[in-house]
């Protein structure tokens, strides 16, 4: 699902305006971004285990863009290489930087 375009069909432009933590901010995005397609009553908890390595990632000024490919789509999740990941993953990235 494109990120961007889910913010715009819910009347949200920029993560910003989500009215909650840095944490909820990121596993938001996260669920927006739900690369395991998981059903939308399961998004908000499916991914809670990964925003303190984002977090961490974030704070420490290390590549996310790297982590969210190489450890978690390809490695945690199993999914294979794609072009449209990467570019999924930019873009989740960007959010998540805005947000921070």
């Amino acid at each position: 699902m494109n990120i961007e375009k889910s913010l715009q069909s819910m009347g949200l432009h920029q993560p910003e305006i989500i009215k909650n933590s840095l944490f909820d901010q990121i596993n938001y995005l996260l669920s927006l971004w739900n690369p395991l397609e998981v059903p939308d009553y399961v998004t908000g908890t499916e991914y809670t285990d990964y925003v303190y390595d984002i977090l961490d990632i974030l704070k420490s000024r290390k590549n996310l863009e790297d982590y969210i490919y190489n450890d978690m789509f390809l490695g945690a999740f199993g999914l294979g290489p794609s072009e449209w990941a990467k570019r999924e993953i930019s873009a989740l990235c960007e959010s998540i930087e805005k947000a921070y």
